[in-house]
């Protein structure tokens, strides 16, 4: 078979040509969209874990390098791209060690470059208990007044995860009571916390919430506080109130602190000044802010009314006696 001349003619030529057609081609595509790498992070399922396991700590997501043209990995989904598998059936015992893992290449576009084939795991038995709910106040009721009876409903919870972090563990509720002056009820988030009192957030609760109650009461004190006996209207014409007197004239009283703080005095109840002629005695209750009272509840009260004194008469100036 003989080769046409126009194909054997100058061949060598020909052949260094398209050599360098080849490679300027290549060169030209590569400029455009050139091959580079990428590293990105993978999820680690972890729901498939022995259930009488569980982490003390979740595994992290793993870095994997893949390669690829750049236009390729900059349109490129992660999530849909790779898929990891782990074998979960290795978890065997507590403690910390290595348990292979499998990095899925779903894209052939792409190319893994050394991918990770094990992954660290921190496992520990898996544990639940029914722990006690309580109530920590980081702020307690204003001054004159106190807590009192508290109740949480329902009165425990269930807390599960690894044994070794529900050692001493404990389930919270925090309430601030500093502006608080009437009984407390509201819903409250519960967590957990160690036997140092350290927040666990790598634990489950069986319910986020619980119903708290607490009574609230003022402070109950004593005071000795004066009478101020009241009058109301006025004496009848050319009378005048002489004098009034409260018997005591001071009474103890009983009531929240806060109340009491600023009462110095109290009043009676309104007596009447018309129609009354001379010395009067009556019992009067007294005018108490609500949440104070008194013992006895009455006073007595002494008014006394005078006449208005009449003018004094002018002495008559004595007669001239005439001269003899």
């Amino acid at each position: 078979m003989s080769i046409p001349g126009f194909i054997s003619r100058n061949w060598k030529l020909k052949v260094v040509c398209f050599f360098i057609a080849s490679v300027t081609w290549v060169g030209v595509v590569y400029a455009g969209n050139p091959p580079e790498t990428r590293l990105i992070t993978v999820p680690v399922p972890q729901s498939a874990i022995p259930s009488q396991f569980v982490l003390v700590h979740p595994v992290q997501d793993v870095a994997v390098r893949v390669g690829g043209d750049e236009n390729t990995l900059a349109s490129l989904n992660p999530a849909t791209a790779l898929s990891v598998t782990v074998a979960w059936s290795r978890v065997t015992h507590t403690g910390t060690y290595a348990i292979p893992m499998t990095v899925i290449n779903n894209d052939p576009a792409i190319e893994l470059i050394d991918p990770p084939t094990a992954v660290t795991v921190d496992v520990d038995a898996f544990e639940s208990k029914s722990v006690p709910v309580t109530i920590l106040q980081t702020n307690p009721p204003p001054v004159g007044y106190q807590s009192g009876a508290e109740q949480v409903t329902p009165s425990s919870v269930v807390i599960e995860g690894p044994a070794r972090e529900l050692a001493g563990v404990q389930a919270r509720v925090t309430v601030d009571l500093a502006a608080q002056k009437a009984n407390f009820q509201a819903d409250l988030r519960v967590f957990a916390y160690d036997a140092k009192g350290t927040r666990l957030n790598d634990v489950g609760i069986n319910r986020s919430n619980v119903s708290v109650s607490i009574a609230i009461s003022a402070d109950v004190t004593e005071r000795l506080v004066a009478i101020i006996p009241r009058t109301e209207g006025t004496a009848s014409p050319g009378h005048y109130l002489a004098a009034i007197t409260a018997s005591p004239i001071t009474i103890e009283v009983t009531g929240p602190q806060d109340l009491l703080n600023g009462l110095d005095s109290v009043q009676t109840s309104p007596v009447f000044l018309n129609g009354i002629f001379g010395t009067y005695t009556q019992p009067v209750s007294l005018v108490l802010p609500p949440g104070v009272t008194a013992a006895p509840g009455k006073v007595t009260v002494t008014i006394t009314i005078d006449t208005v004194p009449a003018p004094p008469t002018p002495t008559p100036s004595p007669t001239p006696t005439p001269s003899p």
